[in-house]
């Protein structure tokens, strides 16, 4: 497909760290603004170009933290997000709360402020839906909030998390941070995005990928059933040096610190040992 067609990733630098978390522009539409800590990397890369709204594939506040100011800067723009995720957008008081209990005094520095969203300005989702040039899908697997949109005039698939952390084309890894993490719903929810046989996918972190698109899916689901597998029996310390090693032996080594910038590896066991404890007490399937 030609440049003209494909979305265009506004770097949102991160920390200071180019290409490792970046939002989309496409037909007019933002796709995951990420944290109001890069604001000025978003509107700086948006010019003057006025929005007409915001897709959220999630609300984790990587990819949705900066929705609250965009809502107070353009009035007029949309804001679509999943229904799980609806009512923590208007009321991120819990959110906010567990997680400064998770990232103590890096969260501003990380994230931001967060401010609510009036409840008026969401179009709320459940998946299925088709509105205007966009087809929306449920994707859960990353979280249960998790929808992937189809831009069906030109096939690009956005995709949040759910085809994974990809540096310049290195492996597909998949993040696993907890607390919604489960590999069977993921797995199926890579299939319904190879199911719309996309042109192109476009994700945070990052970037987006038209040449080998079938090649993308299929890594990141082999790297989501090894990344399991092997979770159930290894520690967070050894599960990280599994993670770094698995990105070492598949990519140049200058990428391994932005692939940790984009999915810090110590994240990766919490989630999968979280499913697996899950499994054990009955509570979600193997």
């Amino acid at each position: 497909m030609s440049d003209d067609q494909l979305p265009r990733t506004i770097d949102l630098r991160h920390l200071g760290r180019p290409g490792a978390l970046g939002a989309h522009l496409h037909d007019g539409w933002i796709v995951d603004p990420g944290p109001e800590s890069t604001i000025d990397a978003l509107l700086e890369g948006l010019g003057d170009e006025v929005p007409k709204g915001i897709l959220l594939t999630h609300i984790h506040f990587d990819h949705g933290g900066a929705t609250g100011v965009l809502a107070e800067r353009f009035p007029d723009a949309e804001i679509w997000v999943h229904e799980r995720g609806a009512r923590h957008i208007v009321d991120p008081t819990r959110l906010v709360r567990s997680a400064r209990g998770v990232f103590g005094e890096h969260f501003d520095r990380l994230w931001g402020k967060v401010i609510p969203v009036p409840e008026e300005r969401l179009t709320v989702l459940a998946g299925g839906e088709t509105i205007g040039p966009w087809r929306v899908a449920y994707t859960p697997g990353h979280a249960q909030h998790h929808v992937s949109y189809l831009h069906e005039p030109t096939g690009v698939a956005f995709t949040g998390d759910v085809t994974g952390i990809r540096i310049q084309g290195g492996p597909a890894i998949p993040p696993t941070p907890p607390p919604d993490i489960d590999p069977p719903l993921w797995h199926a929810s890579i299939a319904t995005v190879a199911d719309w046989k996309p042109t192109a996918l476009a994700y945070m972190h990052f970037g987006v990928t038209s040449e080998d698109v079938e090649a993308h899916l299929a890594d990141v689901d082999e790297a989501l059933t090894r990344f399991t597998e092997v979770s159930r029996t290894l520690d967070e310390p050894a599960m990280t040096a599994f993670v770094r090693q698995w990105v070492l032996d598949r990519s140049p080594a200058e990428l391994e610190q932005t692939y940790y910038a984009a999915g810090p590896f110590e994240g990766t066991h919490g989630g999968l040992a979280r499913y697996w404890d899950q499994v054990a007490a009955g509570r979600l399937p193997a």
